[in-house]
């Protein structure tokens, strides 16, 4: 059975948008998007290069292939680092806040680990899962796709949820946002907006300074011992 066969798929729809991408695509969608101030390309460029490679598993055959989100982690945590992309609409419908694990840095996030008790977050290619009430509060599962980079997202309970320390007072006050224990918290106001818009098997990409302007290794997507 798949290891995301529990996943309730609501976005149950097909998109008339092409399944390859040229890099002119690419350049046209980002600009056509409005992102040059806001998300590096490199970041972007992986994520769409992703997006097309996971469009061809068979778990994605019932997801929102509408939507995309992207994490910048080139960014400090004081700035916007989560956005979300309509590619049908060619919208960019929310960017956000939102932390890194205390593990993974401070103001910025320079470290990333697939380790349980690391207490950082893990980088590359997601799924979003089924929305639940944790001790969080509204979370959504998050399913890492790549093996030994991400895939053991679900048994650390690596998921996206509200905190308190996730907003622009927090950032004033102590010079950053706080840090979970590796999950991609949000603030408290935009939480149940952002999940509620991306659950149900949207690609999520966490972008780090370690890809940025490299060709993208996809080598560890959903490998066959995954």
């Amino acid at each position: 059975m798949s290891l995301f066969a529990e996943i309730n798929f609501s976005n149950n729809f097909n998109l008339d948008i092409k399944k390859k991408f040229s890099d002119r695509d690419i350049k046209l969608m980002y600009t056509e998007l409005s992102l040059n101030d806001k998300v590096s390309f490199s970041c972007f460029n992986n994520a769409m290069h992703g997006l097309e490679k996971i469009e061809d598993l068979e778990i994605f055959n019932n997801s929102n292939d509408s939507l995309l989100v992207m994490v910048d982690y080139t960014k400090p945590s004081t700035e916007e680092r989560l956005f979300i992309v309509d590619l049908k609409e060619k919208r960019l419908l929310i960017s956000s806040l939102v932390t890194h694990g205390r593990g993974t840095g401070d103001l910025y996030a320079t470290k990333f680990s697939n380790k349980n008790n690391s207490y950082s977050t893990s980088s590359g290619f997601y799924l979003t899962g089924n929305i639940y009430n944790g001790k969080h509060g509204e979370s959504l599962e998050l399913y890492g796709l790549e093996k030994g980079k991400n895939d053991n997202a679900r048994k650390r309970t690596i998921v996206m949820h509200s905190a308190y320390y996730a907003n622009k007072k927090f950032a004033e006050k102590y010079g950053r946002l706080g840090r979970s224990k590796g999950c991609l918290a949000l603030p408290t106001e935009l939480n149940t907006k952002i999940i509620n818009l991306i659950s149900g098997g949207v690609v999520l990409y966490v972008h780090t300074n370690f890809d940025e302007n490299k060709e993208y290794d996809f080598s560890k997507l959903l490998s066959n011992s995954f």
